[in-house]
């Protein structure tokens, strides 16, 4: 490896032990606690003197901590003695501190009454802050998600991210079992590298990037399901307290060189001193495929069987068509390969402990039928968190967790081999005909990836002086991935078999240190200095063998085949790198951050060297003023400045060569020619806002304006062809940038003890553009997937093809470009990520407990590609969309032997309009009209709560919850058939977006019942 990546990696294997060592001097020169005393106290809200469960009570500059029990009641033990300082903290609530003289043998009392505060100034934030910040210190907005706010019980953790947060984008992918989310944090930073933000949990790095497709390395790509899991979705929900987002590179400067797409944090569960808490929760439900077809064409409004005998049993066990339905429905394409899935979960948890030690440990197993008659995902799931205090200024967590998902899937995508490609071509198969008998067979093959995951996590936090904290983390996240495809003997579609299986193990490697120095320069200015460091190892190893052509019937393995091929991938990536900054802050109301982290990377050409980026950051609190009017409330003013990075390829900086055979012995031919100044993607982001409460809190509201830039941005230029290396070498020549607001709203408009009716909103806009592409030339982004326009003076990875201008004229189709053409002469309708979102949340609080919530998202702006509409007509499909010409066709078909002026002179006589003489008819058809918005709202959830806790006196809490996730929804008339979350991809990092042969989420039905004891 290069000297920067060696020198880089030196550093970050000797750091557990450079702090080890500092840990244990600083152990040794911290003073001994020769006498200690007991403070306790209990906690209650200023307004109503109810009092606060789940407050923290802290003791200022130490680890000595406690929750509030349900009667708001604390006990903090060995507490020294002398003048000390007691904060408490409660979400919704303003933070309180009381300084007093703890006295030696006596219960010192401190009571708290806390005024609400529905911004949230004084809560305590970690995403993005070299140490615990508050928010009021934090020049940038933090998105904040707390799982106890979450009414409904999610699908799973991409499902529950949805419509949470201003500028957070999360699309589904498909409706089938397992499928990930594809995840956009202020639209796309870069068209070369993946745009998925970082993941964090507890403080340990994990992946991000989907897991790799199931599917043969040899032959055709799409033998498979042509999906992929999510690593989030490893992650139990119900194991999650809160998750922190920070949407640029003005928030995550110190995260450096891969940070630039935003992070996101996620942190679990933690024990509270005390009895111990015990929760069961058990779920039932089914997933249903909404229709999604057109009114017009039956064939294509898919509806599973709901009644009588099911679609599955009288697939499989009948030869003959029979009745699908008590209604007389035929077994046909309509329901002989949909079902509804049954869905099962049950989940347990325990936490508890001492004021020393405490601890948390999870388990749950779900077993979740897809919609698809092959699709299931079984995952079983376990958690287990320590937290213990070596001694009262040093503390320890330990963070564990272990999933292992089984996923099944149909085959499915632009798969010729695949159910749904020939249910949707119907007569036009690979069969030639829809007869379900046949299709049956497709169901005769075995695509099952399994996942095992563990990751686990320390973190130390050593205060020796109250002005002094420190906070070492070390984490280990690995993954094992195995992929087993399999046609056996037999196979309708390759009767000799076909098998490959693949190993994939991934890690990740993190090391973090920051430490913090607190000083006051007078009574009005304080001080805080902090410095630290990270580190992260991301290996990949991946090994796939492939066999064909068995001999029998039989169990097979891969060396069973007469033909078989292996193959093994191996990449590491180290980053490391330092930072340090400076907050001042001015009676704790005005605050400025500077800092500056200074990162290498071992993708980095080795004349390169060490990368900088710096950060600027400013919050006042304008209503802590004096001469702010107490009517308008609460109020804080923010900008933030800074910039991160995106590394480049593992291997773009490398000359390659490939080895291949040549007339029987062994070559080399040129791959990649390499650049040794290439560097990272550098965003640089600015952003400005307000976060205002008001009308004594029944309304708050946060906006922020934001514009990011990305400069030195890869764009892959193309070579000289003398010098022998023909494909094009990613080089730091390109701009591009994305502007917009965020706004959220919350509103409670009404609020009595009994009955409450709580709104809320977030509206994110986004105007991207390419500033320039320096020595490259215009290019499509998204390969052979489908376009993805990159061109000065365009959408960021826009969608390019041929407009109709005259659609719905019975005429000739007019394809003429004129206006917002590219280089090539073709249409570019606009960007493939939207422009507006508006997210909107509802909660109806009824006496006894009850709430109603309901939870909504629209998007409009941006365009999709309906691939799979094109595949079919240009094969002579009769689609839906074009049933109209259909029908005409058939009454009138065109003669034989016209020319072209007596085609269309015929065309228009029967009355064939402009848009359905281009697509219809298989001899004019083309692909590039098939783009169209993507503009839909869906509810995304509409759920139901009732306690009955109150029905069995033994029980704390219980909660029957009844939710239905993506049952409604609206897609525009421009987008007639399937649905704008169908994205085909090979990643969730995949830049373009575009629709292939698969289904549309399903809507998700579930009723669960939670227990706490």
């Amino acid at each position: 490896m290069r000297q920067i990546g060696m020198i880089l990696r030196s550093a970050v294997g000797r750091a557990p032990t450079v702090f080890a060592l500092a840990v244990g001097l600083a152990l040794s020169a911290a003073p001994a606690l020769a006498q200690t005393g007991t403070v306790e106290g209990r906690v209650t809200a200023a307004a109503t003197g109810d009092p606060i469960a789940g407050a923290q009570v802290i003791m200022v500059g130490t680890n000595i901590g406690a929750r509030t029990d349900a009667d708001g009641r604390y006990v903090l033990l060995n507490v020294a003695t002398g003048g000390q300082q007691v904060r408490a903290a409660a979400i919704g609530y303003a933070m309180m501190t009381v300084q007093f003289n703890v006295q030696a043998g006596i219960v010192n009392t401190a009571d708290f009454q806390l005024n609400t505060s529905v911004l949230r100034l004084d809560e305590v934030v970690v995403t993005g802050t070299a140490g615990q910040a508050r928010k009021r210190e934090v020049g940038n907005t933090i998105s904040s998600i707390n799982l106890a706010d979450v009414p409904d019980p999610p699908a799973n953790l991409d499902q529950m991210l949805q419509a949470r947060a201003a500028g957070m984008q999360v699309m589904q992918t498909s409706g089938m079992a397992g499928s990930g989310a594809s995840i956009r944090l202020r639209g796309a930073v870069s068209v070369n590298q993946s745009n998925q933000p970082l993941i964090y949990i507890d403080g340990v790095r994990v992946r991000s990037e989907g897991y790799r497709r199931n599917r043969p390395p040899v032959g055709f790509r799409g033998r498979g399901g042509n999906v992929e899991a999510s690593p989030l979705n490893d992650i139990n929900p119900d194991d999650i307290e809160r998750v922190e987002v920070i949407k640029g590179s003005a928030a995550s400067t110190l995260y450096g060189t891969e940070a630039s797409a935003g992070v996101i944090q996620i942190f679990t569960k933690k024990g509270r001193a005390g009895a111990a808490r015990w929760s069961f929760e058990t779920g039932q439900g089914f997933a249903t495929e909404r229709s999604f077809g057109t009114d017009e064409n039956p064939f294509m409004n898919m509806k599973p069987c709901t009644e009588g005998t099911s679609c599955w049993d009288q697939w499989t066990q009948s030869k003959t068509v029979g009745l699908c339905s008590d209604e007389g429905l035929a077994i046909d394409i309509h329901c002989s390969w949909l079902r509804n899935g049954h869905r099962q979960k049950y989940a347990g948890s325990v936490g508890g402990g001492s004021d020393e030690f405490q601890y948390f440990v999870s388990g749950g197993w779900e077993d979740n039928d897809g919609v698809m008659l092959l699709d299931n995902e079984k995952k079983v799931a376990t958690r287990a968190n320590f937290s213990f205090d070596l001694v009262n200024n040093l503390r320890v967590d330990w963070n564990t967790s272990y999933t292992n998902n089984r996923i099944a899937n149909t085959a499915a995508g632009n798969n010729a081999h695949g159910v749904t490609l020939n249910v949707f071509r119907a007569e036009r198969n690979y069969f030639g005909d829809s007869d379900p008998n046949n299709l049956r067979q497709l169901l005769n093959q075995e695509i099952t990836t399994e996942i095992d995951r563990l990751i686990t996590g320390t973190t130390i936090n050593y205060t020796p002086w109250t002005w002094f904290t420190n906070r070492f983390t070390i984490g280990y996240d690995l993954a094992q991935q195995e992929n087993r495809n399999l046609r056996p003997f037999g196979f309708v579609r390759a009767p000799r078999g076909i098998l490959s299986d693949e190993q994939i193990k991934y890690t990740t490697l993190t090391t973090d240190y920051a430490g913090s120095i607190n000083f006051s320069l007078s009574d009005a200015i304080s001080s805080t200095f902090s410095v630290g460091g990270q580190g992260a190892v991301s290996q990949l190893v991946r090994t796939t063998a492939y066999s064909q052509d068995f001999p029998g019937p039989s169990e097979p393995t891969v060396s069973g085949g007469s033909t078989f091929i292996a193959r093994e991938d191996r990449e590491r990536v180290v980053n490391a790198g330092f930072f340090f900054q400076n907050m001042f802050s001015l009676n704790d109301k005005l605050f400025v951050t500077g800092g500056l982290r200074v990162d290498g990377n071992s993708t980095f050409g080795k004349g390169l060297g060490l990368q900088l980026y710096p950060k600027a950051q400013v919050s006042y609190v304008i209503s802590d003023e004096a001469f702010f009017p107490e009517g308008l409330g609460e109020m804080k003013l923010r900008g933030a400045l800074g910039l991160s990075g995106r590394a480049p390829g593992t291997f773009d900086a490398i000359r390659q060569w490939d080895p291949i055979p040549y007339d029987g012995d062994p070559a080399f031919r040129p791959d990649n020619v390499g650049n040794d100044d290439i560097g990272p993607e550098r965003t640089r982001e600015i952003e400005v806002g307000v976060d205002w409460a008001f009308l004594n809190d029944r309304i708050s509201t946060e906006f922020t304006w934001f514009e990011q830039k990305t400069t030195d941005a890869l764009f892959d230029v193309s070579q000289v062809p003398s010098l022998g290396f023909l494909n094009a070498q990613a080089a730091n020549v390109g701009a591009i940038r994305n502007r917009g607001i965020e706004l959220n709203l919350n509103a409670a408009v009404i609020d009595q003890p009994d009955f409450g009716l709580d709104l809320g909103g977030n509206v994110y806009t986004n105007n991207s553009m390419v500033l320039s592409l320096g020595d490259a030339v215009p290019f499509d982004a998204g390969g052979d997937e489908g376009d993805a326009w990159v061109e000065e003076g365009f959408p960021v990875l826009a969608g390019v093809g041929i407009l109709i201008r005259n659609p719905d004229v019975i005429d000739e189709p007019d394809t003429a470009c004129t206006v917002d053409c590219n280089a090539l002469g073709e249409f570019v309708f606009g960007p493939q990520e939207p422009t507006f979102v508006l997210g909107l949340n509802a909660s109806l609080r009824l006496p006894k407990g009850i709430t109603i919530s309901a939870r909504g998202e629209y998007q409009r702006g941006a365009y999709i590609e309906d691939q799979a509409s094109g595949n079919a007509l240009s094969r002579s499909v009769r689609w839906p969309t074009c049933a109209n010409a259909h029908g005409i066709l058939d009454g009138n078909p065109v003669p034989s032997g016209l020319n072209e002026a007596e085609t269309t002179a015929f065309l228009n006589g029967v009355g064939m309009t402009a848009w359905e003489r281009h697509a219809c008819i298989p001899a004019n058809h083309d692909f590039e009209i098939h783009w169209y918005k993507q503009d839909f709202f869906k509810l995304r959830d509409l759920t139901l709560r009732i306690p009955f806790g109150w029905a069995i006196p033994q029980l704390q809490q219980a909660t029957l919850t009844i939710t239905a996730q993506n049952y409604f929804r609206w897609i525009n008339d421009n987008l007639r058939v399937f649905d704008p979350e169908m994205k085909s991809r090979n990643s969730l990092s995949d830049q373009n977006r575009s629709i292939s042969e698969h289904i549309p989420p399903p809507a998700i039905i579930t009723a669960s019942v939670r227990v706490n004891f």
